[in-house]
């Protein structure tokens, strides 16, 4: 896929990767970090992602670009980790929410409650979706799937919940997988694609049709079809 435009600025220093740099450890120097994200956030929900440069966070946030690049490589690592940021808020939601719902719940309507849960999570967040959308321009979908992130999100909330709900369950980490990218995928086409309240109300009983048939075939697979 295509990248997000470049920016033009002074002194980038050259050769710099998307890769973001290691998370600092000090405190001083966490709480810059998060400024540095939370400054992101805050110009993607109010103008869009293409109103994010380095020079801009920056001087928004209150610190040089030398001391921003101190902790992102560019424009796209930053963003990239913002992004991630949000999803690892909505996912402790979810996995807060697992932890609280009745063991006598159905598998069906424990998944649905999940769901519901995620999605209205990722809508809460006004810079989410469009993270997402900028997400989508710097990462393929194979190097999206394939980051250590979509095992977070396994390990935090697909796994736990296939051990509360369906403790009987011999989960394949290849079905495991799949249906992560399946759901994973429906929520971020709806996340990004406007609609009606009804029109997004059908997407979401669509989304939830896919992931409850998914899940049977995980819970009872049928082998050979």
């Amino acid at each position: 896929m295509q990248s997000l435009p470049d920016e033009t600025e002074r002194g980038s220093p050259a050769g710099r990767t998307t890769a973001a740099k290691a998370v600092p450890v000090q405190n001083r120097a966490l709480r810059t970090r998060a400024t540095l994200l939370e400054t992101v956030e805050e110009i993607v929900a109010a103008e869009g992602a293409a109103a994010v440069t380095t020079t801009t966070i920056a001087e928004r946030a209150g610190v040089s670009v030398g001391t921003l690049y101190r902790y992102f490589a560019d424009r796209e690592s930053l963003l990239l980790a913002a992004y991630d940021a949000t999803v690892g808020r909505i996912v402790g939601t979810c996995a807060e929410t697992l932890g609280n719902l009745s063991k006598d719940f159905s598998v069906d309507e424990a998944a649905r409650r999940l769901l519901g849960t995620y999605l209205d999570a990722a809508e809460a967040i006004p810079s989410h979706a469009g993270l997402l959308q900028a997400m989508r321009a710097i990462r393929t979908i194979e190097s999206d799937q394939s980051r250590s992130n979509d095992i977070s999100v396994i390990g935090d909330l697909f796994a736990p919940f296939l051990e509360k709900y369906a403790p009987g369950t011999l989960a394949d980490p290849s079905r495991l997988h799949f249906m992560y990218v399946l759901v994973g995928n429906l929520i971020d086409l709806y996340l990004v694609t406007p609609g009606t309240p009804a029109a997004r109300a059908a997407m979401r009983r669509e989304i939830e049709a896919h992931m409850l048939l998914a899940l049977e075939r995980m819970v009872s697979p049928h082998d050979g079809t």
